[in-house]
């Protein structure tokens, strides 16, 4: 990496930037985190962006660093480096996703600490905080829901970290939107991406394939793809530090 003219470094934010917790809306970036991504940005050999599976005003709203690069949705949404992008198709599944959110309402409502975040153009169901006896009956329940949609070919199922999220069925996912970050920057910079959990593995094989590094955060596990491995948010925030002092030169 010291030796790339240009880096393009791209962060998953739960679990990656901060810390996993009980509540989406209480992930906060810590300040000292903040800090370095502000530093980096302003380096100008780096280009900065954070990729999420959280609507695109939830995250730059929670990270609040102006000149980063920023792709909400699973990267349906991208906004930075000049982009205002949403993904053609992704308006047209607005509605169902709202129909698709008011039933796992209804239906996971006997379900305790269970949480449908609708975030127009995806679904999140969390039961982090759900005893784990109900574990199988939320995912039976999003499946059962999705199900339809599904065999109509508009929908799709992924899962994370006590998460369900229900997207549209269209070939798009974050390595896509890491694809289109890096062609928007016009000269091909070195791509490095961090990310934690199943959602982010796309990401780690196109930055792979284009020579670029990708890291996975969190304890060591046989099948990622990702060749590289920090053990936590507090290890990322370190790498940060690290970067601030390379010799641009």
């Amino acid at each position: 990496m010291a030796a790339s003219p240009r880096v393009l470094l791209l962060f998953d934010y739960d679990g990656t930037l901060t810390p996993i917790v009980a509540r989406p809306e209480i992930a906060k970036l810590p300040d000292d985190t903040r800090r370095l991504l502000t530093n980096l940005a302003r380096i100008e050999r780096f280009v900065v962006g954070v990729v999420s599976g959280r609507d695109l005003a939830d995250l730059e709203a929670l990270v609040g660093i102006p000149g980063l690069v920023y792709a909400g949705n699973h990267g349906l949404e991208i906004s930075g480096l000049g982009m205002d992008y949403v993904h053609p198709e992704a308006p047209g599944f607005v509605e169902s996703m709202a129909e698709i959110a008011q039933s796992l309402e209804r239906e996971l409502n006997g379900v305790p600490k269970s949480l449908v975040h609708n975030k127009g153009l995806t679904i999140s169901v969390h039961f982090r905080n759900t005893p784990e006896s109900f574990s199988d009956q939320v995912d039976s329940t999003v499946v059962s829901v999705v199900q339809p949609y599904a065999d109509a070919g508009r929908m799709k199922i992924t899962r994370g970290k006590k998460v369900v999220e229900v997207r549209p069925n269209l070939d798009w996912g974050k390595g896509e939107a890491i694809a289109q970050i890096r062609e928007n920057c016009g000269d091909s910079p070195l791509p490095v991406f961090f990310g934690d959990d199943q959602t982010d593995e796309d990401g780690f094989v196109v930055v792979q394939d284009a020579g670029g590094i990708a890291v996975y955060v969190g304890p060591t596990r046989q099948e990622t793809k990702a060749l590289h491995q920090l053990e936590s948010p507090a290890e990322v925030a370190q790498t940060l530090e690290l970067l601030t002092r390379l010799d641009p030169a």
